[in-house]
Parts: C-alpha cells; structure tokens; sequence
C-alpha cells in the first residue's frame, strides 16, 4: 500500500549511512587483510563534493525486474550527474533503499550479477551492500566486507585496484587493461605488487596481448 512506501523514515536511514561511512567504510579493518580504511575513496570523495546520495524507494512489492532497473538507471544517471570534483576517479553515487525488506536483500545481489558487464563496459564498478552481503574483502576470503545498515548499491569509476575483481573473465580484464594497461607497460611504478602480479597472471592467461 502507499502508506507503507510514505511510513519510511528516510532520514533515519540516511543517517544511519552517513555513520556507516564514517564509522566504517572510512576505517581501517582488522580483517581486511592490508593497512588503510575500508574504502581508501571515500573520505577524499566527500572532501572533494564527490560522493551523490540518491534515496530509491521501490515500494511494497519489489521485484527483479524493478531493482536491476533502478540500477541500469543509475549508471545512465552517473554520467549525469553535474559533478564538483574536477576529479572523475573521485566520482562515486550510492543508491540507498531504505524499503528493501530483508526477505527481499537478495535482489540486490541477482542485480549486481546481471549488470556488472553492463557497468564494465561503461568503465564503471558497481558494489551491493546491505545486512546479509556475502562479498568478501578482496585480500581476506573469509570476510565479508560489504555489510551494512541499509540496502544500498555503489556506482562509481573504474580504479586501477579493480584488476581484483576483473582478472578472472577475458572481457573484464580487457576492458580494465584497456584503460589501465599502460600504467603496467610504464615499469609499474608505483602500483602495489599484488595488482601487478594478479594482471600480469590475467594477461596471460587471457593471452589478450594488453
């Protein structure tokens, strides 16, 4: 019913991703597996005015259908967006849900599936995060890293980190070594060994000649 999509109290869950962010994501984390915050982005991203917000309310009765097109839309609307920072690695926009009902979380997980060669191919990552996420920390299999308050999913601009999360399927790693294949080609200064090492595995055995 309309009254239950109006009975959300937006602004309570937008401050409870507000403490998220600041409590968590921008925190360093024993089981992360390295040093740093949990996302090294964020707390630059907000300094710079570049981290959107965007609150989507699906309603009553979700559906696949309904949250992978909340999703297509947001990386239509990234590329929208009238950005403040000069800097487009800085560039992130998280979709909050606040109405997606716990029995209902794994329709984020179904969506981040079904668009991430979308987001691939636009040079953009997408991440789902909400109170039973199974993802785990790139560097540490055994923890999973994206829990949080609230449903959300993260669109944002393709980093150089991400060859994790691209080496294993040859489009992925094409895309990402389409863009970042020079950095490697240049002597790798200044890339953490780890990155080298899992691109130069997928470059071979790809054998895509990035």
């Amino acid at each position: 019913m309309l009254t239950d999509v109006l009975s959300v109290d937006v602004a309570k869950a937008l401050a409870a991703v507000d403490e998220w962010l600041s409590e968590y994501i921008r925190r360093p984390h024993g089981e992360l597996g390295r040093t740093g915050p949990v996302c090294p982005f964020v707390e630059p991203a907000q300094r710079a005015d570049a981290l959107e917000i965007r609150v989507r309310l699906v309603g009553p009765t979700p559906s696949q259908t309904l949250i992978d097109e909340i999703v297509r839309c947001g990386l239509d609307e990234f590329s929208e967006v009238d950005w403040k920072s000069g800097n487009p690695n800085l560039r992130s926009l998280l979709l909050v849900l606040p109405d997606l009902p716990a029995e209902h979380l794994h329709l984020l997980d179904a969506a981040h599936t079904a668009l991430k060669p979308e987001s691939v191919r636009r040079g953009l990552m997408i991440a789902q995060f909400h109170e039973k996420c199974e993802e785990k920390a790139a560097r540490n299999p055994a923890f999973e890293v994206s829990h949080a308050p609230v449903p959300m999913m993260a669109v944002r601009s393709m980093a150089i980190h991400d060859v994790l999360f691209l080496a294993d399927r040859r489009e992925w790693f094409e895309e990402y070594a389409s863009r970042f294949g020079a950095r490697y080609r240049s002597g790798s200064h200044g890339i953490d060994p780890l990155l080298t090492e899992v691109y130069e595995r997928a470059r071979a055995a790809h054998a895509s000649g990035s």
